[in-house]
């Protein structure tokens, strides 16, 4: 095999380069920014003197590719796991924890779930049942918030339990995701003792990724940062190189376009036999995420990260204690499914949510905001709507030597870090099998 040129320096390309590289392939990695990561990426924040993450990202322990491209480039002490699942709730007066126990497979959610305060009790027994539906059988593809009225979920559980797992995982509500979207999420993760797991990474996210940059020079490889690919060259249906924005023609046989989806036409804009393809793609939709960095004057969060139920705040994470910066207090609110936030001013967003907050967290009431910075992804993720899964491609593309690695490819996973690790080893591992 020639070389193979790699378009896109998220975690599908990361992931892609490096199982390549291992393997004694020599890869050539284009990025067009100046750091890598993608959407998963960090940045410098001069205000601050600080690198900052574009948005929040987790690990499940589950996400076991992930956890493999960690090993591989050497960063396994770049996330940092919990001991055992603890996700804390808060609705400002209350507070609950779904909380793992050492009782075996899906048991070990059962004594969190009878202890789960933000719950009455006979939703509480109401939950465990459904919980046990969907563990029995797929639903198929009808709305989760369907399925779950169906197995006498009331709003009350819907809103306080299933929904902020769906908006954490799947970055939609349940009404608006597919129940079998949302069963693989509970089956790979909460239903497996260990397998939800949160972990947090330790140090920002370029940092991490930035890794692979030695790992591939040192196996032949090269990484092309400040490299916009302006299209992929094809002869005959056949790619045959690429064409960066400055004019420069790199030539290959075989690229690996790992790319966000709605980046893939400008780069296929002169190629034949597309149409079809593109216009399949173009039934997946997309939905944003808007993270609010806040600085404080002092401590306000006394756990790692709370979600907030029946509030305008989503999920609170503590930056600092992550990082284990103790010199700052730093938190992010990351709001998925942000089809309300994304074209609101950043003011309007800070002060909503900086109210909201005070009301959640009372430790926030003697605060002081040092500083605040709103980061919007228009389109962060791919919505799982029932229908989504089946315009998920697969690796292989109507051009020949032309092949796709993203979150959004057919991995059966959700549109996450690992979906699209797995998605990166899945086209790597093909073409190396071909």
């Amino acid at each position: 095999m020639n070389r193979v040129v790699i378009i896109g320096g998220g975690p599908a390309g990361i992931a892609s380069a490096a199982y390549l590289a291992q393997k004694g392939v020599k890869t050539i990695l284009i990025e067009r920014s100046n750091r890598l990561g993608g959407r998963a990426a960090s940045f410098f924040y001069s205000r601050m003197e600080e690198e900052v993450d574009y948005g929040q990202h987790v690990l499940m322990r589950c996400c076991k590719s992930s956890l493999g491209l960690l090993r591989l480039l050497g960063q396994e002490d770049s996330v940092s796991f919990q001991s055992h699942l603890c996700v804390p709730l808060t609705d400002g007066e209350r507070r609950g924890k779904i909380e793992s126990s050492p009782l075996p497979g899906i048991f070990h959610l059962l004594p969190g779930l009878v202890k789960y305060r933000l719950l009455s009790l006979p939703a509480r027994w109401r939950a465990m049942r459904a919980g046990l539906s969907l563990l029995v059988g797929d639903p198929g593809e009808v709305s989760f918030g369907s399925w779950l009225s169906s197995h006498g979920q009331i709003e009350e559980a819907i809103e306080t339990l299933w929904d902020p797992i769906c908006v954490a995982t799947l970055n939609a509500h349940a009404n608006h995701v597919s129940a079998h979207m949302a069963r693989l999420v509970f089956q790979r993760g909460f239903f497996r003792r260990h397998g939800a797991d949160i972990g947090l990474f330790t140090r920002p996210l370029s940092q991490i990724f930035a890794s692979v940059i030695p790992f591939l020079e040192a196996r032949q490889g090269r990484v092309l940062l400040r490299t916009p690919v302006a299209r992929i060259i094809t002869d005959a249906g056949r790619v045959c190189g690429v064409e960066t924005s400055n004019g420069e023609l790199i030539e290959t046989d075989v690229i690996i376009s790992a790319v966000s989806l709605p980046d893939l036409p400008a780069l296929l804009s002169t190629c034949m036999a597309k149409e079809r393809f593109l216009k399949r793609l173009s039934g997946i939709d997309y939905a944003p995420i808007v993270n609010v960095h806040l600085w404080f004057d002092r401590p306000i969060v006394d756990e790692p990260f709370i979600i907030g139920v029946r509030s305008l705040v989503q999920a609170i994470f503590d930056v600092s204690a992550a990082h284990r910066d103790g010199g700052k207090h730093h938190i992010i609110i990351s709001q998925s499914a942000a089809v309300n936030w994304i074209d609101m001013p950043v003011t309007s967003i800070v002060d909503i949510l900086l109210a909201e907050l005070i009301k959640l967290l009372p430790e926030a009431r003697e605060a002081s905001l040092i500083d605040s910075l709103v980061i919007k992804s228009r389109s962060a993720t791919f919505v799982p709507e029932p229908g989504a899964d089946a315009l998920r491609p697969g690796l292989k593309t109507p051009i020949k030597g032309l092949f796709l690695a993203g979150d959004y490819t057919a991995t059966g996973w959700p549109s996450t870090i690992e979906g699209a690790v797995r998605s990166g080893f899945i086209t790597a591992a093909s073409l190396l099998a071909h």
